[in-house]
């Protein structure tokens, strides 16, 4: 979610959830819960990182749709349809979260609007980063791959020496994944940028040495009245993704 779900809330809040759920460590690798999974938990990461993938048909390849982090509630849409799991989470990182049964934290909301508030507010939050992502769709791999590294810098970037370092857990396969490309091509994108400065790459960590050029429409809309082509995308700060 936008920030950590447990210290938005009060400290009564948070110990009814620590009361409702238990804590559970995941391995990197492990499947948290899969697509289809009947009255699925809530899941409320603490600390790693979970990628979330679905599968558009039994027997297809899914695709990586979102990327958690510390503080975001996995789940909760399938909470509150009361529906099995839409999406499979699986750890890109080891991971720990507070698991509560689907029940328990569906009376949780019920009975606190102010909780139900804010997940109402995270809810809105990730249809406008999806809805932004899609108008990536037709743009060329280099476009959408770069402004999903910016993203990733920007949400989960850390200061290091010589740039910003994403350690997220994500290969080059994931990476192909989320932006719905072929690993071929981002293997050669990833090689391009390499080459000409702008990356560096370790065991499932990237190194951002340089601003990404960026040809692809802006991450927002403009507010100018008329299309603006904006050459060069600079993500040293954080970005606002819509």
């Amino acid at each position: 979610m936008g920030g950590d779900f447990l210290a938005a809330v009060t400290e009564r809040q948070r110990q009814r959830l620590l009361d409702l759920g238990k804590h559970v460590d995941h391995a990197a690798g492990t499947t948290l819960l899969n697509q289809g999974d009947p009255a699925p938990p809530v899941l409320i990461l603490r600390s790693g990182f979970v990628k979330a993938l679905r599968a558009a048909q039994e027997g297809t390849s899914p695709m990586i749709v979102d990327l958690l982090g510390a503080g975001d509630v996995l789940g909760v849409e399938d909470c509150l349809a009361r529906r099995p799991s839409h999406l499979a989470y699986v750890a890109t990182k080891p991971v720990r979260v507070l698991e509560i049964p689907q029940n328990a934290f569906h009376g949780f909301l019920d009975d606190d609007k102010q909780a139900m508030a804010l997940i109402a507010a995270d809810l809105g939050h990730r249809v406008r980063l999806r809805n932004v992502a899609l108008g990536f769709a037709t743009a060329k791999v280099r476009s959408r791959l770069t402004a999903y590294l910016a993203r990733l810098q920007a949400l989960y970037g850390v200061q290091g020496e010589s740039g910003v370092v994403i350690d997220v857990g994500l290969n080059h396969a994931d990476l192909a994944s989320a932006i719905g490309a072929s690993a071929a091509a981002v293997n050669a994108e990833m090689a391009k940028l390499k080459n000409e400065g702008f990356l560096a790459t370790g065991y499932k960590t990237i190194h951002v040495k340089k601003p990404l050029r960026e040809d692809g429409p802006p991450l927002s809309p403009s507010p100018a009245a008329r299309p603006r082509r904006i050459p060069q995308m600079r993500i040293g700060r954080r970005i606002a993704m819509g």
